[in-house]
């Protein structure tokens, strides 16, 4: 593989954070819990095309992306 320049990983503990290797990350839409809509967290874009979730709290299990 390449070079690393830094790793960030979400989630609420170590098994559920994705790893993924970038350096820059941006916010592309809420994640709400489905039947409250309160926004539990954000779906981030990294630099390499992955995504990942960034949990307010505890993760959600039946969310939509808005």
């Amino acid at each position: 593989m390449g070079k690393h320049l830094g790793s960030k990983a979400f989630g609420g503990d170590d098994t559920m954070g994705l790893l993924v290797e970038s350096e820059h990350a941006r916010a592309i839409k809420r994640v709400l819990d489905a039947r409250s809509r309160d926004v539990v967290g954000w779906l981030y874009e990294w630099g390499t095309g992955d995504l990942s979730i960034m949990w307010k709290g505890e993760r959600c299990d039946d969310v939509i992306y808005e």
